[in-house]
């Protein structure tokens, strides 16, 4: 490990999301190429283009970054979050089949909807994705704040402050961006239970081949010194105030028994379809943490 991860606790910021970390990085190097050498109308999905004209490698490159720089800053610091929090709890395993259902099945729908229903271009970006991280937010993060801040008279959760951020990139380009993401969002949703079906094998061992330099490593060196010097700290004996002998260390204070789970934070639980015994389980081991709870029975 680097010197300056262990002096820099953000450079493990991806810590744990290989596939989220990739799209991010893939997504800036790709904008850069597509600025410098003017290939972004070439990413546009344009189903006149594909179908007239037989240019069928836009279905394949649509979704490989934003048209401009405004939409790249906006639409990471909205996706790369979600990303980051789904792969974490997912495993990338099964984060990675989830991305590549919704994606296909996305890209279906949009070949349909654009060029059946609607005469217009849709925008480059991988908006899709993020109708579909949207979806596992909307369905599977509870409100842990229902009155976190309120608008001329309507209270708005936590939630609220993340779906006003998606809501710039989405609504930037009318048509072009809103039914994408909308797309994305119901292949999201189908693609929950798809994701339980991993890829084959060689896809795994090609996006480990591939992605080995960007897998960041756990702060393991920076744990075991803190803890160390933690250690050393607590073996130190104490002085006496007047200079006399050192004072015995004290006792270690008992811990308290864990206090019962709240029944407002189970019932939110069980609305989410979990069983109330395996709820109240998990508030107990996350120390009635609805969040971290939430998590531990998503991830089983």
């Amino acid at each position: 490990m680097s010197s300056s991860q262990l002096h820099n606790p953000r450079a493990v910021w991806f810590l744990g999301a290989p596939v989220s970390k990739t799209i991010a990085i893939s997504t800036v190097a790709i904008y850069i190429a597509a600025e410098m050498n003017k290939w972004h109308d070439a990413l546009i999905l344009d189903t006149t283009k594909i179908f007239d004209h037989a240019q069928f490698y836009r279905i394949f490159v649509c979704n490989l970054t934003f048209g401009s720089m405004g939409e790249l800053i906006f639409g990471l610091t909205a996706l790369c979050p979600l990303l980051r929090r789904f792969e974490r709890e997912m495993g990338s395993r099964r984060f990675g089949a989830f991305l590549v259902y919704s994606s296909v099945l996305s890209t279906i729908l949009e070949l349909v909807f654009f060029n059946i229903f609607f005469d217009t271009e849709r925008y480059s970006g991988p908006y899709p994705q993020l109708g579909a991280v949207l979806a596992l937010f909307h369905s599977f993060t509870p409100r842990l704040h229902p009155k976190f801040f309120g608008v001329l008279g309507y209270d708005f959760s936590e939630k609220s402050l993340t779906y006003g951020i998606c809501a710039q990139v989405i609504l930037s380009g009318g048509l072009s961006t809103i039914i994408p993401t909308l797309v994305g969002f119901i292949s999201g949703m189908m693609s929950v239970n798809f994701s339980e079906n991993e890829l084959p094998e060689f896809v795994y061992g090609l996006g480990q081949f591939v992605g080995k330099a960007l897998v960041d490593e756990a702060p393991a060196i920076m744990m075991s010194r803190s803890v160390q010097r933690g250690t050393e700290r607590r073996n130190q004996p104490r002085r006496a105030p007047n200079g006399g002998r050192p004072a015995a260390p004290a006792a270690a204070p008992r811990t308290p028994p864990p206090s019962p789970p709240p029944e407002e934070a189970i019932v939110q639980l069980t609305g989410m379809g979990f069983d109330r015994q395996a709820v109240i389980r998990a508030l107990q081991q996350t120390d009635n943490n609805v969040e971290a709870a939430a998590n531990r029975l998503l991830m089983g």
